[in-house]
């Protein structure tokens, strides 16, 4: 977290408090602003009283912090100390006796974040664990019973979720700027007195907004690890910094984008981080300049910011246009102002190809292969829809008036699979009828997923529907994933393969619905809606 002050506006108008990101010492191992001046700060001094009769304790007892061994031992070895949890901090003594030293204290923000006792380290070691993670510290805590450690658990939780949320400064003066958006001498003083708001050839040692302390869920999907949030952001800046000089950027760009959609809490981190850096540039215009804008082109085709930064970014738009009209960074802002319009959900990155149209604020061309017929070369952008080339198919091949059936289909290396999907409603169609037999709206799809390798089984409120199919697993990551894009509510429950026979007989479908790829195939009738 960026520690600061941010700018105040007087009565006069004037500006006199600076505000910058925490800057390292001309030896490189500390920062100006020292931690322990920091922690004092915030932690209240507390006399030589008794520790049991602290008044401000919520919860105390004995606990077994963990405690670095010899590298000949298998287990980190802990020892016993007496916690108090405040609330304010969780602290630890030597003793519960009057006079005991005060060996440690993590201050509580509502950034920290505490873990759940994990089962498989019980098996291990026959300690229930409890993990704190501080800005600074993290605190491994055992004991031998659940009870116990459920209950430190409950109570940090609560004195953490009992915080004010920590704001950065770079939150604050986003603020600030819109709240003074019409004012152009207080923004041009805002701007002026605030570095932290303005490109900077330097690293940046802490995010620019909150993230919680803590590791990551390393199963989380993708095929990449990540450290912790906060790491991951200021990592990726360091990338960005990269562009500036890459004399071919494209892959750089596609691995800053992979991380936000793994990671979507930081989308609005890159998004501030790029306006940063296309603010008060050294050289407007110049190649590492419109590096910049060209990833903020790509990332506004595929992620959709926050409302207060997308209200930012978009202020920032505007100002690149007033100020350098008729530019390449006022085309690339008015270009990635109108794809912030279309944006929706996306299940991929930007493929190389498209990140090198992107740039060039151009269409891609999509090649359609038609049975029967010769391909059908299409211009498609960043937000077509396959509804949009279903059309343009339908027209250029004269099938307006056909009864005829087709579904398209995705063809990536190796990997072949259909795009198919209706808007609103799961259809099911007997092959050459254009009408369905049957719709379900996905409000009323209670559970869907694999009875077994080749039956898929949709449970639609009081119906249980199944599918003899090769192509179990992918027609439930397609209704997955399409759910999902749709900003559904609620998704649906995948259903996992049951361990005993169902309690009602399931519906049986008349033979023959769809050719091809088995009893189950989506195929909307030509004209449909398509995602």
């Amino acid at each position: 977290m960026i520690v600061g002050l941010r700018c105040l506006l007087p009565p006069q108008g004037s500006l006199e408090v600076s505000l910058s990101q925490p800057t390292r010492s001309s030896s490189g191992s500390e920062r100006s602003l020292l931690v322990a001046e920091e922690m004092r700060s915030l932690i209240v001094e507390k006399g030589p009283g008794p520790v049991e009769d602290d008044p401000d304790a919520l919860v105390k007892g004995w606990l077994q912090r963990e405690m670095r061994g010899c590298m000949k031992t298998p287990w980190i070895r802990p020892r016993k100390y007496w916690f108090v949890l405040t609330p304010d901090s969780l602290d630890y003594y030597s003793s519960n006796e009057k006079g005991a030293r005060r060996l440690g204290s993590l201050v509580l923000t509502s950034l920290c974040s505490v873990l759940w006792p994990d089962k498989q380290l019980y098996k291990e070691t026959g300690y229930w664990s409890v993990t704190v993670f501080g800005r600074k510290h993290c605190y491994r805590l055992y004991t031998e019973h659940l009870n116990e450690a459920v209950r430190w658990v409950c109570a940090v939780q609560k004195v953490i979720d009992s915080k004010a949320p920590v704001q950065t400064p770079t939150q604050l003066l986003i603020r600030d700027v819109e709240e003074h958006r019409d004012s152009p001498e207080v923004l041009k003083q805002i701007y002026c007195c605030n570095p932290i708001l303005r490109y900077t050839s330097g690293p940046l040692y802490a995010p620019l907004l909150p993230f919680p302390y803590g590791s990551l869920d390393q199963s989380a999907p993708g095929p990449r690890s990540y450290t912790t949030l906060r790491d991951e952001a200021v990592k990726l800046f360091n990338s960005l910094q990269q562009l500036e000089s890459e004399r071919d950027p494209v892959p750089l760009m596609q691995g800053v984008l992979q991380p936000c959609l793994d990671l979507p809490p930081l989308v609005d981190e890159i998004y501030c981080q790029l306006v940063k850096q296309t603010t008060e540039p050294p050289a407007p215009g110049g190649q590492g300049d419109l590096h910049y804008w060209q990833l903020l082109t790509c990332m506004s085709c595929t992620f959709l910011p926050s409302p207060p930064v997308l209200r930012f970014l978009r202020f920032h738009l505007d100002r690149t246009e007033n100020r350098f009209p008729a530019s390449e960074m006022a085309k690339y802002a008015c270009f990635i102002r109108e794809a912030l319009g279309k944006t929706k959900g996306r299940e991929c990155v930007p493929s190389l190809e498209e990140i090198l149209v992107l740039m060039q604020r151009q269409e891609m061309i999509c090649t359609v292969h038609c049975p029967g017929a010769p391909a059908c070369s299409v211009a498609i952008s960043s937000h077509t829809t396959a509804e949009e080339v279903a059309q343009e198919l339908v027209s250029r091949l004269g099938l307006s008036q056909s009864p005829n059936l087709f579904a398209l289909y995705e063809q990536s290396r190796r990997r072949e699979q259909p795009l198919g999907m209706g808007a609103r409603p799961v259809s099911l169609y007997k092959p050459g009828e254009p009408e369905p037999l049957d719709s379900f709206c996905y409000g009323r799809i209670s559970s869907f997923g694999a009875s077994d390798s080749s039956t898929f089984r949709l449970s639609v409120e009081d119906r249980d529907l199944l599918f003899e199919t090769s192509q179990v697993d992918e027609i439930a990551q397609l209704l997955n994933t399409y759910l999902a894009s749709a900003g559904a509510q609620r998704l649906p429950r995948p259903q996992e393969p049951p361990t005993s026979p169902p309690t009602s007989e399931p519906t049986v479908l008349p033979q023959g619905l769809c050719p091809g790829a088995g009893p189950w195939q989506h195929q909307p009738p030509v004209g449909s809606s398509h995602s």
